[in-house]
């Protein structure tokens, strides 16, 4: 299912940090949300993203971006975050939480996997995030993958656009390009018929015949 209305936000906010590690969960969901939005505009969707540069409060912070997901007239309503445990060398993976949106969710983890070439732990319901609960529209969360991990970092920064990519594909559908049958090419452009100038000067009286055709 493609969605033609989104809104996208990014977690948490400038004056109220995420999680941090190896990456930093502020600055990289704020680069993931444009770049999924452009790859949605480029499916013909119509996406408004939020990143909250104003709250100096969680409270704050919470109320603000569920407040501006309810003022807008969409289809479906997405929060990424990044997620973290402990400091580790070793991959960990990505998820996507819902409270209503099962398939939504598992379909969203599953791309994002195999696009990042992550560790796929799935969709995982949770009834305690003021986001899910409050956005008034059907809504998930996305965990790209975890700060504190070296490897999900680095395959995120080696795979960000099929990352990107890959959600976009979930919510507006796959971007296809349309390309003419093997052996066939554009046709040539019309060409202009010939001109012909003629520059005559006669005196007395002649017949011009052009084509069989006598001109007067």
């Amino acid at each position: 299912m493609s969605y033609d209305r989104v809104v996208i936000s990014s977690g948490h906010g400038k004056y109220v940090r995420g999680a941090s590690g190896v990456l930093d969960e502020v600055d990289e969901a704020g680069r993931a949300v444009e770049q999924v939005a452009d790859e949605l505009r480029q499916r013909d969707a119509e996406v408004t993203t939020y990143h909250d540069d104003v709250s100096q409060s969680q409270s704050e912070n919470l109320n603000r971006i569920v407040d501006f997901h309810n003022s807008k007239q969409r289809d479906l309503d997405v929060s990424v975050h990044f997620n973290a445990y402990v400091e580790t060398d070793k991959p960990m993976g990505t998820e996507v939480l819902f409270v209503t949106q099962s398939a939504l969710a598992g379909e969203m983890s599953s791309a994002i996997a195999e696009a990042g070439d992550l560790i796929d732990r799935g969709a995982k319901k949770r009834t305690d995030l003021f986001f899910l609960n409050n956005t008034e529209m059907p809504s998930i969360l996305i965990e790209t993958c975890f700060v504190d991990s070296e490897a999900d970092a680095a395959t995120y920064q080696a795979q960000f656009s099929s990352i990107c990519d890959a959600i976009a594909s979930v919510l507006g559908g796959s971007q296809e390009v349309v390309e003419p049958p093997p052996g066939q090419t554009e046709p040539p452009p019309d060409k202009a018929p010939p001109t012909l100038r003629l520059d005559v000067e006669v005196t007395g009286e002649i017949a011009i015949i052009i084509n069989g055709v006598p001109v007067t």
